[in-house]
């Protein structure tokens, strides 16, 4: 399995600074850190999934709990 990102904790001051870039930029910023690992799915369980990311016309993303 591979290593990816987290929502990063932030002070508030941090949040600040992405949301003051934010706005110079016009723009939506998030911040991630290392962390999860994105779980092994078999193809019923992903079919399942993108069945449900249409349904909601999202993204999901699948991870294995820390």
């Amino acid at each position: 399995m591979d290593k990816f990102l987290k929502v990063a904790a932030l002070s508030d001051e941090n949040v600040a600074k992405i949301r003051e870039l934010e706005k110079a930029t016009g723009t939506h910023i998030m911040a991630f850190e290392p962390g999860l690992e994105i779980a092994s799915l078999s193809d019923e369980d992903l079919q399942r999934i993108q069945e449900l990311e249409g349904e909601l016309n999202t993204t999901l993303l699948v991870f294995v709990p820390a």
